[in-house]
């Protein structure tokens, strides 16, 4: 029985949430003719809305720590463990002026594609090479000399709880030559919205923002320190179901 409720009020979820994104997405389209700071209401609204319905629909409540770790300037890179797709909707309501590099195929995604756009995300060509490369540094220096703070995933995609993969040198180049700190970020949001699965799981999960890393390491040095730092983070979080099997 309640293993059935699990599974219904987690499909009650995917259902309003799709709803919800749609109808925000509609509501707010003339902000998308007035410049950036009035098409961020719509990601900063939704962003403040589903944490909302995922604690009454699925039971998972959001615990953000370490927020006194942010550099008081703006203009900072957020490096981010990713387990699920809560992190997409973590930031904006914590971390002022948010933008992603994110695959280029989302910005094409109707509407809400347009909003990315507007609020200057980077769209990125995996398979782009030293050209994508450079054009997607230009594009995120500009951002952060405009006082925006970055977000990317290191590891490029989400992973399980427990996986430990090789984190992108792409973060490192961003750290050299934008010198701007790097604020680590460490997460356990994979035990209740499980990669590539409808189904939640009841629980907190937290996000905590780590102590930054400061401009002038060498690139091999900081890569090093932003690995330990996330996954050393990591390894504290202890599986909220060891205990006891998920249905």
């Amino acid at each position: 029985m309640r293993c059935m409720l699990q599974w219904v009020r987690s499909i009650l979820f995917q259902i309003i949430f799709y709803s919800w994104t749609a109808l925000l997405c509609i509501l707010f389209i003339p902000t998308l003719l007035m410049g950036r700071k009035a098409a961020y209401l719509m990601p900063y609204c939704w962003t403040k809305s589903v944490p909302f319905i995922l604690k009454w629909v699925c039971g998972i409540r959001i615990e953000v720590k370490g927020l006194e770790n942010l550099p008081k300037e703006n203009g900072y890179i957020i490096a981010s463990k990713h387990q699920s797709a809560l992190e997409t909707l973590m930031f904006h309501p914590f971390v002022p002026n948010v933008f992603f590099v994110l695959k280029r195929e989302l910005l094409w995604l109707p509407i809400a594609g347009l909003y990315a756009w507007r609020t200057d995300c980077v769209g990125i060509n995996r398979s782009g090479g030293a050209v994508t490369m450079r054009k997607m540094l230009n594009d995120v220096q500009k951002n952060l000399k405009k006082g925006l703070n970055l977000v990317i995933f290191p590891e490029g995609t989400r992973t399980k709880p427990g996986t430990k993969k090789p984190y992108s040198p792409g973060v490192a180049l961003l750290y050299e030559q934008c010198q701007v700190p790097v604020v680590p970020v460490a997460v356990n949001s994979g035990y209740f919205w499980p990669k590539n699965s409808v189904r939640k799981y009841p629980g907190t999960a937290v996000i905590e923002f780590l102590k930054p890393i400061p401009i002038g390491l060498h690139k091999r040095a900081f890569m090093n320190e932003l690995y330990d730092r996330i996954e050393e983070r990591q390894d504290l979080f202890e599986d909220p179901f060891k205990e006891k099997a998920k249905c």
